[in-house]
């Protein structure tokens, strides 16, 4: 009677695969966080800039003075702050630069600049209908059909306006802050390519 022989299963060797890396490597998310940060602060200033001297606004809207009042009196409704289109560029101009200009490898030139292209012409129609609330608030939040009422109107003066100050100064404006976008996102690559430089030997 044969006896059946047990033959012991082969013992796979340990796998010389390591688990692939994160998608985002560390030193390319801290590029991508530096680079946002900073194309929010250039959010803020060119929304800081176009507000005092393309649109040559005031910092505050007094009651009564139309879009260029003078400049501190009236109650804390009555005046349109210039912080308020500044914040909301800046805002955005953080969430536009992940979307637009981290792409899956390295940061996009393009993408840079179409994201600051993007934020230099959206602070006209910010600024426009920060200037139109501050008219229609001036005295009291109105009743909230006179509000509803009113938004065809804001918006249409949100257009018009982007659009006058696009045909005056967009052919200075959109080419200069392509630059700047393509310079941002430059300066993320360098930034990116430095700290993959620096932290090679120690992970060796």
């Amino acid at each position: 009677m044969s006896i059946p022989v047990i033959t012991a299963a082969p013992v796979s060797a340990p796998s010389t695969v390591q688990a692939s890396g994160p998608a985002q490597p560390a030193w390319r998310q801290f590029s991508v966080l530096l680079t946002t940060v900073v194309a929010g602060g250039v959010g803020c200033l060119i929304a800081y800039w176009t507000w005092r001297m393309v649109l040559r606004l005031a910092i505050a809207l007094a009651p009564g003075s139309g879009l260029v009042g003078g400049g501190g009196g009236g109650s804390p409704d009555a005046w349109a702050p210039w912080w308020v289109p500044t914040v909301i560029v800046g805002a955005v101009a953080m969430i536009l630069w992940p979307i637009l200009a981290a792409h899956a490898r390295r940061i996009s030139l393009i993408g840079g600049s179409a994201a600051i292209v993007l934020v230099s012409i959206l602070i006209f129609p910010v600024a426009a209908m920060c200037i139109e609330f501050a008219v229609l608030t001036r005295e009291g939040w109105p009743p909230v059909l006179q509000f509803i009422g009113a938004m065809p109107r804001v918006l249409g003066e949100a257009v018009r306006i982007t659009f006058v100050n696009l045909m005056y100064s967009g052919i200075v404006t959109i080419p200069l802050a392509a630059l700047i976008g393509l310079l941002l996102a430059a300066f993320g690559r360098v930034v990116a390519w430095s700290v993959d430089w620096i932290s090679r030997p120690r992970a060796g």
